[in-house]
């Protein structure tokens, strides 16, 4: 739907430019010239949208201060967004729009063709003689036509005969008939637009200017004042839909004035014709920078190197013993009278060995005083609490990255600034999603970055990696991830035309 909208306002531009310069491009360059322009606004509607790969950014790791709670708030209704409704109008007009104009020119064909006789053929074309029309016309891009009015040759001089004849097949010869095709859903697309139809009688002007001049050149200047007076005397003719009538399509003063003014022109040199024709090829070639672009992330971007392994001796592993503690009371020196009392306190095993007899309470003074002097060991991590509604999550990732302008950290957090918040110089930028949960409560995330430095560059890498990792995140929803992704984009856009 972007390249339909990006089309439709590129297109319209270029129907617009042609409109101003057609005439002056007529009058230096010939009628074939100006009628050579509208290739331009059709072109452009074939361009394909062009999308840019783009690389993540490498090597910044930012800090990620997460926050969401559950509070109960009434959710909003959301804002009525009319583009929708319109799309559908405009789409549904351009159906329609294509299904009048076809169905128009097909019943012109079966009405024109019902009792044509034929008069002869010319390298695959039909000349025929009808009743249904009083001007001639040329139809038909594959079955290809020229009907005449009823007793035509009868009518007419030899001369103003021919030279119709003539104007007709070189309609064939240029393939106007299929331009005139091809134009239609570029006027589709404009169904509703002023200025494209004012485009499409403009060319339609343009096309039998140059038609005349094709079949005139060369001619003298009787054959050209007869060629006249036969297009004046065929200006009662109606509109024959997408067909080329010897009378232009659309019957005004100022369409046959244009057409006599277009007789009297000096046949341009060739090489203002040489020069005519590289502005036209300058123009097709230039189309692609007006290509819709889109932006997309890169996919199977190499991983990052993996550090060599250094030299230097790995950590060992640490492994839990069980704890033992041997405690030896004697005076005597043979250790084989040595009694052995084995207990078992707080998780630890005490082997007692003595040659003498000892109290309860001696034993258990002794023991305390061998589990005292040992070191107390590192409790084991507590597993995460699993959120409570109503309740705060926090989840942080700390990784700070810097260089000679100064130390840069991205911060994620909620509500009042944490521990190395952002100073009075440091960016900061907003982002925010909620939507409603299965138990009637709105969940919401709110986000704050902050960029402590003056490195403009290195705060938009750090938040562009922020952006992707919140991409990735999946314990948001996917709704709520795509509104913040969006609102970073956003973010990242504002600070790069900053930097």
């Amino acid at each position: 739907m972007t390249w339909l909208v990006d089309t439709l306002f590129v297109t319209g531009a270029l129907i617009g430019l042609v409109l101003l310069i057609r005439g002056p491009v007529a009058r230096h360059f010939g009628p074939a010239l100006a009628y050579a322009l509208w290739l331009l606004p059709l072109l452009r509607l074939i361009v394909p949208p062009l999308t840019v790969q783009t690389r993540p950014p490498l090597q910044y790791e930012p800090v990620l201060l997460m926050s969401a709670e559950a509070v109960a708030e009434p959710v909003a209704a959301p804002a009525f967004d009319p583009w929708p409704w319109l799309a559908a109008i405009w789409l549904a007009g351009a159906g329609l729009f294509l299904a009048w104009r076809l169905g128009g020119y097909a019943l012109m064909r079966r009405r024109t063709l019902r009792g044509a006789s034929l008069v002869e053929r010319r390298g695959g074309i039909r000349i025929v003689e009808t009743d249904a029309i009083a001007v001639p016309v040329a139809f038909g891009v594959i079955d290809k036509v020229v009907a005449l009015p009823r007793g035509f040759a009868a009518s007419c001089d030899a001369r103003s005969r021919d030279l119709a004849i003539a104007h007709e097949l070189e309609h064939h010869a240029g393939r106007d008939i299929a331009v005139n095709f091809a134009m239609q859903p570029l006027l589709a697309l404009h169904w509703f637009n002023p200025l494209a139809w004012a485009g499409w009688r403009a060319l339609r002007r343009d096309q039998e200017a140059a038609c005349d001049a094709r079949v005139l050149a060369g001619r003298d200047a009787a054959t050209r004042a007869a060629y006249a007076r036969l297009i004046a005397a065929f200006a009662k003719g109606r509109n024959l839909s997408l067909a080329t009538p010897m009378a232009c399509a659309v019957v005004t003063e100022k369409s046959i004035v244009y057409r006599l003014r277009s007789l009297t022109m000096t046949e341009p040199t060739a090489s203002r014709r040489m020069a005519g024709r590289l502005l036209i090829a300058a123009g097709v070639i230039a189309l692609p920078l007006t290509a819709s672009i889109s932006y997309a992330t890169a996919e199977n971007v190499p991983a990052a190197p993996v550090p060599a392994a250094s030299s230097a001796p790995a950590e060992k592993p640490v492994v839990h013993k069980e704890h033992r503690i041997v405690i030896v009371q004697k005076d005597g020196k043979d250790d084989a009278k040595l009694k052995t009392k084995v207990i078992e306190k707080d998780g630890k095993t005490i082997v007692f060995k003595t040659d003498k007899d000892l109290s309860e309470a001696e034993v258990e003074a002794h023991v305390a005083k061998a589990m005292s002097a040992m070191p107390i060991p590192p409790e084991p991590p507590v597993p995460p609490v699993p959120p409570v509604p109503g309740e705060k999550r926090r989840v942080m990732i700390m990784s700070d990255g810097g260089d000679a302008h100064g130390k840069h950290r991205v911060m994620l957090l909620d509500g009042e600034p944490l521990g190395g918040s952002c100073t009075n110089e440091a960016v900061q930028s907003q982002a925010q999603a909620s939507e409603a949960g299965t138990d009637g409560k709105t969940k919401t995330v709110r986000i704050r970055l902050c960029s402590i430095g003056h490195h403009m560059a290195k705060a938009v890498e750090g938040i562009r990696a922020a952006r992707d990792r919140i991409a990735k995140d999946s314990e948001m929803s996917a709704t709520m991830r795509d509104t913040i992704v969006k609102q970073l984009d956003a973010e990242i856009a504002k600070l790069s035309k900053q930097g």
